[in-house]
């Protein structure tokens, strides 16, 4: 097909739709930093979402179960081969995303005769012996974001951008507490559950604080909390841990 480009274009774009199609519905994922690391939330009915990648570097996804899982353990076992073959140091997000993740996306994405995958993802890394955190986004074509400050993913770009708004708005140059944090993102995270429920973001993505409140309350009616962090402050050589439900519970109050 590629030897007729404007046949292999139009491919390309009804794929595109069709994965967006399937995404949008999907429940967001924020990340933030916070004063001893990095804070990453959705909510889920289950199934775990947010999952360790190696001692300092955590994901989350949006998309079909069985790609989220395949792609989970491709990116975990590169990374733990990785660890044994050099050294742990030598593990790192830029690497795991632009060398493994970004070109597996790509080669599906493009590849109009197989499958592609139906995922966004976010990676967080938080840095050795520092708080500084590194959020990634990868989206199911093998594109590549990197940020400093905070991390979203949602079903459509226009959903990514109104919750990045949300957050450029109620942000400071203070770092938060993990209490504050998580608490700003599951608001994040409600205007992305909001606005992937109505047909056309386009034409409105304003988002009211009575919306947002409305969003959490009807969601968490079937639905839960699920938080996990990368903390500096945690001994040893992993960093990461998910939230208890108590913890959230308790942070949420």
């Amino acid at each position: 097909m590629r030897d007729m480009p404007y046949r292999w274009i139009e491919a390309i774009q009804d794929r595109r739709d069709y994965i967006e199609d399937q995404l949008k519905p999907g429940s967001p994922v924020v990340g933030l930093p916070y004063a001893q690391g990095s804070l990453l939330l959705t909510v889920s009915k289950g199934a775990q979402k947010i999952f360790e990648v190696h001692d300092r570097i955590a994901l989350s996804a949006i998309g079909h179960p069985a790609d989220i899982e395949r792609l989970r353990m491709l990116v975990t076992d590169t990374a733990s081969v990785q660890a044994f073959q050099s050294a742990t140091e030598d593990v790192n997000l830029h690497r795991l995303t632009h060398y493994v993740l970004a070109h597996t996306f790509k080669q599906a994405f493009e590849s109009i005769v197989g499958e592609a995958y139906i995922i966004k993802m976010l990676l967080v890394e938080i840095g050795n012996g520092d708080p500084e955190t590194q959020f990634t986004h990868i989206n199911y074509d093998g594109n590549v974001k990197v940020q400093p400050e905070s991390g979203v993913i949602g079903g459509t770009a226009e959903i990514e951008s109104a919750m990045q708004s949300y957050l450029a708005d109620a942000q400071n140059d203070t770092q938060p507490d993990l209490d504050a944090a998580l608490q700003l993102a599951l608001k994040t995270w409600a205007v992305g559950r909001e606005l992937s429920q109505r047909d056309d973001v386009e034409d409105s993505n304003e988002v009211s604080d009575d919306q947002i409140d409305e969003v959490i309350n009807t969601e968490l009616e079937d639905g839960e909390i699920e938080a996990g962090i990368l903390d500096n402050s945690l001994s040893g050589d992993t960093k990461f841990r998910l939230l208890s439900q108590d913890e959230i519970s308790e942070l949420t109050k």
